[in-house]
């Protein structure tokens, strides 16, 4: 980690600042110990002091260089005394100036790395796309401006990305507005000339106006029946309800969706994982969503002309529980992948275009994510990631 391996180096720091700042005492008492030890073991003083004893000076003098040679020798005796307490005095002076040079540095290292530390976690949760990490640091200096620097850039990311959906929203709909009117425009087209034909029919008094009529009645209602699932299917989509999340067992809806759609001349099979458990979903939706994916697979395998699988597979990991939907299809071609989920986006002649951006958003709506993998020819893996705790 970057704020461990920073403190771990200012600790270091510190560390070789106060030995730095200690060695000069400890040299000193050192140097005193070693002084103190050679008391009392100096032969030449100790044979001087005994040659003035052996000289025939007077009695004062001799008495003076008797007790002169005693004191000497009782500092022989008393200097590994002296020499310990010196070490003791020198060892408990650098230990004291030692720790309490590393508890300031502690404090002081503390006071940088710990709002650094804050401000990784949060750079982390920002890249989460948690743009709710407004730092709250009380710190002056150089952190105290990164701190405020992390605030401003969280705000203004925020601010980006609300504008960014709004465009993403604004330009969805869009899109499925000009499609929605190239839709309608497809059958208003052969109503307004079926309607003018009877028109001039009717006009003309034309021997053959009744079955005129009937040819152009059943056009008109053919093409406003189309016109109506058009309108259902945009009815879905723009009010699709809130999911109702309830513990609900996952393999037990995936085995009902290989079983509504397996048969004799389709192999769906399932193969799921006993530890998926229960999760909290809306059943009818969840449901919904691998039909769609299943269906689909179903098709693009019929469309190769060779024996179809499609295989229903759940897997249970860290706080995640995984659906994927595979097929050995035709795949999708390359410049349809972005387009995949966009509403009313299809490459099948009967297709709506809502199934695939439904299931996306079914799964968007539980907390979830889905993605795919293909390759043309080969087949398509759709795989659904739903959060345990949702």
């Amino acid at each position: 980690m970057v704020h461990s391996s920073l403190k771990t180096k200012m600790v270091v720091l510190m560390v070789c600042v106060a030995a730095l700042a200690t060695a000069p005492l400890i040299i000193y008492f050192v140097k005193t110990a070693g002084g103190l030890a050679r008391l009392g073991t100096d032969p030449a003083v100790e044979a001087a002091l005994a040659r003035n004893l052996e000289r025939p000076d007077p009695p004062t003098e001799l008495e003076q260089a008797a007790l002169a040679l005693k004191k000497y020798r009782q500092i022989a005796a008393l200097k590994s005394s002296i020499v310990r307490q010196v070490l003791t005095v020198s060892a408990a002076v650098s230990v004291s100036v030692l720790a309490a040079a590393l508890a300031l540095g502690y404090l002081f290292i503390s006071r940088i790395t710990r709002p650094l530390k804050e401000l990784t976690d949060a750079t982390r949760r920002l890249a989460q796309d948690n743009f709710n990490t407004p730092l709250d640091i009380q710190a002056g200096g150089e952190i105290g401006a990164l701190v405020g620097s992390f605030n401003a850039m969280a705000r203004d990311l925020a601010l980006t990305r609300q504008q960014k959906l709004i465009a993403e929203r604004r330009a969805t709909w869009q899109r499925v507005a000009r499609i929605i009117a190239h839709e309608i425009k497809n059958p208003l087209t052969p109503i307004k000339l079926s309607t003018e034909r009877m028109y001039d029919k009717f006009l003309n008094n034309a021997p053959d106006f009744p079955a005129v009529i009937r040819s152009t009645a059943s056009t008109i209602l053919s093409e406003i029946g189309n016109l109506q699932k058009l309108v259902e299917t945009f009815h879905t989509y723009a009010k699709f309800p809130d999911p109702v999340l309830r513990p609900e067992p996952l393999n037990g809806i995936a085995a009902e969706c290989v079983a509504l759609f397996g048969g004799r001349d389709r192999a769906v099979e399932a193969r799921l994982d006993d530890t998926a458990g229960l999760l909290r979903l809306d059943r009818g939706q969840i449901g919904e969503a691998l039909a769609n994916l299943v269906k689909n697979g179903i098709e693009s395998t019929a469309a190769t002309g060779r024996p179809g699988r499609v295989t229903v597979a759940t897997a249970r990991s860290a706080g995640a529980v995984t659906v994927t939907v595979s097929d050995n299809g035709c795949g999708i071609a390359a410049e349809n992948r972005e387009k995949l989920f966009q509403p009313y986006f299809t490459t099948k002649e009967q297709g709506s275009g809502i199934g695939l951006a439904l299931t996306e958003r079914i799964i968007s709506l539980h907390g979830g994510t889905i993605g795919f993998e293909s390759v043309e020819g080969a087949g398509t893996t759709f795989t659904i990631t739903l959060p345990v705790e949702n």
